[in-house]
């Protein structure tokens, strides 16, 4: 069954920019793996600083194989520009 794997992420007062570009390169990097069917990145029309990144992937083994597989550089520039608590969820893909 098809995974969306989510984050809810809160960038730090003036990172929103820099947040929401690192979050646009994870997405273009994770279409490239294996078991990968994109990501999608949304910002909180009310709330710029609260972001949240979909992963669509084939499944559970796919997700997990893919997080070696991540640019470190992105990765670090998310780090950098959280301002609060990073959360994670997975869901089952019903349609769309």
């Amino acid at each position: 069954m098809a995974l969306v794997h989510s984050y809810q992420l809160i960038a730090r007062p003036g990172s929103e920019s820099a947040l929401g570009a690192a979050l646009e390169a994870l997405g273009e990097a994770a279409k490239a793996i294996a078991g990968s069917q994109g990501a999608m990145v949304l910002q909180d029309r009310k709330e710029p600083q609260k972001f949240l990144f979909l992963e669509f992937w084939d499944g559970e083994e796919s997700r997990k194989a893919a997080g070696s597989q991540l640019p470190k550089e992105v990765m670090g520039q998310i780090m950098a520009a959280l301002g609060g608590p990073l959360q994670m969820a997975d869901w089952d893909r019903l349609a769309g």
